[in-house]
């Protein structure tokens, strides 16, 4: 309100240019504050007066300026129009001089609902009253919508904050609690109210307490603007829940800021980690038990990391090699191997690694005695809970004298050789006898009598090897006669394998089966027909031979009505006796058997500087 001091002499026309100025310039005040002004006269009805920015709040036609009580209180949204209308007649029938009020209203311009708010004075005669209101009446609305937007917010959060399985809470700057969801009063077995004014630090573990830092501390760790409103405060304590028992807890607490960015409190959860923690107690017990069993272990137990460098040797294996724990990790194992063993384990171990496999080898290694004892060594691929590769895990074993025992009955062999033919030739008295009386016997003694040979083939051979070991491309030549009758129709291919004992005799006798058969029934059986019998050598941690015989030219091939012998030999002797595996294929152009057997260790060794 504007005083104006009149001066007599003052031109009134002057006096009325300078009212009209001021009138537009507060005109022009309302226009970009968006105040709607109104007058209403109130010493003869509700005579009023509205400004323009009153009309364009209300959604009124600028001819609208001078309007009833009763067209306001129609505009008036019907759920607040009697409740609004009785506020300001109360005002007027009282003594007040002021009057504020807060009501939507329905806009006829556009059916808009907007919420105004009102603010008047009152202006009463010497009587009390009223005769005149000058007030203006503001737009809201935004507010209004902006006030529901956050108690809807609010309302949400409390709904998932106490949906959710874990404790959370809100604190102020001083650091008492504004906030705790459902799960934080759970864990404290208190009422909302009660949750509230606990004071948690007294449920912290005494051992823990030293970790927890004060509000004013924290307050001192946050920046001044909201920047780094992320970085969390992480603490792992004990408290006692409120049954009285003990649960580690991961409580991580974040800053809050106001709306200027000023810091006001902090927001924090808490996971309940008590199993991982039993986990991790559990494990470290694991680990000292697996410490102290491979520390005393009657057996050279090693670890290793990635690249295959040592990580751990347990007692036995360090006073094998003559090394402290301490030297252990710059230890050089592979300078201790044999010259002759070492290029092959270093492969084999290689490949293990690459593979992430497990790998089984034996090798001779140079001892704290200076002497090359053997070792035989297993080890196994070791892999992080992430499924990430650490190295491999093993144990050693010392067969040397096992393998020098081993040799000395060897010894024995070329002595015994005599012996088991004269068992060969009883066996074959005693099969004269048993054979099936449905078998033509002529024919049964025949065949007998030629798997008898074979196997006598195949221990002269071994005989000739000192039973150590046998070629397979000999083994195959002797039993099938490829340079002798059969020259020109078997063909043998394939590099040099050598075959333990058991193999050769059981490889000896399924040649035998197959060329009989080829005799009577298949490529043999015509002089056009041939036989080509095939081996490979297949390289890993378990090297294998694979042999191939194939026959073409002979008769066509069906598939049996019934087992004979020969399928029997093959499955079981081969596949079962020997660990390998046999497949057998009836083409039409002629008889298919594959068969995979393991090659022992040394044999492969001894091969491979052949």
């Amino acid at each position: 309100m504007s005083v104006f001091v009149i001066d007599a002499d003052q031109d009134v026309n002057e006096l009325i240019r300078t009212l009209q100025a001021r009138e537009s310039e507060l005109a022009l005040i309302h226009r970009i504050a968006g105040i709607g002004g109104v007058e209403v006269d109130l010493r003869d009805g509700y005579r009023n007066r509205r400004s323009p920015e009153y009309l364009a709040i209300h959604g009124l036609p600028p001819t609208a300026t001078n309007e009833s009580h009763e067209s306001w209180v129609a505009r008036i949204h019907p759920e607040d129009r009697i409740p609004t209308e009785q506020q300001f007649l109360d005002a007027l029938a009282g003594a007040t001089q002021l009057y504020s009020a807060e009501y939507r209203i329905v806009r006829p311009s556009d059916g808009q609902t907007r919420w105004v708010r009102v603010a008047a004075q009152i202006e009463r005669d010497s009587d009390g009253r009223p005769v005149r209101l000058i007030g203006a009446h503001f737009d809201v609305t935004d507010s209004k919508l902006a006030e529901r937007i956050l108690r809807e917010s609010e309302e949400r959060f409390r709904s998932i904050a106490n949906s959710a399985p874990i404790p959370m809470w809100v604190t102020q700057l001083n650091g008492e609690r504004s906030f705790v969801n459902q799960a934080y009063s759970d864990f404290f077995a208190l009422s909302h109210d009660e949750a509230l004014k606990l004071d948690w630090r007294s449920r912290v573990h005494p051992d823990d307490a030293a970790q927890l830092a004060e509000p004013e501390q924290l307050r001192t760790l946050v920046p001044n603007s909201n920047s780094a409103s992320g970085n969390p405060f992480p603490v792992q304590i004990r408290i006692a829940r409120g049954n009285g028992d003990w649960r580690w807890v991961n409580a991580v607490s974040r800053p809050r800021f106001d709306e200027h960015g000023h810091h006001i409190g902090f927001i924090g959860v808490a996971h309940d980690i008590t199993a991982e923690k039993q986990a991790e107690i559990e494990l470290r017990a694991s680990e000292e038990r697996f410490r102290l069993m491979a520390e005393n272990a009657p057996v050279m137990i090693w670890i290793s990391d990635e690249k295959g460098s040592c990580v751990h040797l347990n007692q036995m294996l360090r006073e094998f090699w003559g090394v402290s724990e301490k030297e252990v990790p710059a230890f050089e194992w592979s300078s201790t191997l044999h010259p002759e063993d070492k290029a092959i384990v270093i492969d084999e171990v290689a490949s293990a690694i690459e593979k992430q496999s497990t790998v089984s080898l034996k090798a001779r290694y140079l001892d704290a005695k200076g002497r090359y004892r053997t070792l035989e060594a297993r080890a196994h691929p070791r892999f992080s809970p992430l499924g990430e590769f650490l190295g491999m895990i093993g144990a050693n074993v010392d067969v040397t004298e096992r393998q020098e025992a081993e040799k000395a009955r060897e010894l024995l062999v070329d002595e015994l050789n005599h012996r088991v033919k004269n068992t060969l030739s009883v066996v074959q008295a005693i099969a004269h006898q048993s054979f099936n009386k449905n078998v033509d016997p002529v024919l049964a003694r025949r065949a007998f009598e030629g798997r008898l040979v074979a196997l006598g083939q195949a221990h002269d051979l071994l005989t000739h090897a000192s039973w150590e070991n046998a070629s397979l491309a000999e083994l195959a030549e002797l039993t099938l006669d490829s340079k002798g009758a059969t020259a020109g129709q078997i063909f043998l291919t394939g590099p040099t394998i050598l075959l333990s004992p058991k193999q050769a005799v059981s490889l000896a006798m399924a040649f035998h089966e197959l060329c009989t058969n080829a005799r009577k029934y298949g490529a043999l059986s015509t002089n056009d027909g041939q036989v080509h019998v095939e081996w490979t050598r297949i390289h890993g941690a378990e090297p294998q031979v694979h042999i191939l015989w194939s026959e073409t030219g002979g008769p066509p091939v069906s598939v049996p009505t019934r087992r004979g012998f020969g399928s029997t030999l093959l499955e079981r002797t081969l596949a079962e006796d020997l660990d390998g595996q046999v497949t057998v294929q009836f083409d039409p152009i002629g008889l298919r058997c594959s068969i995979a057997l393991p090659i022992p260790y040394a044999a492969a060794a001894k091969a491979r500087y052949l």
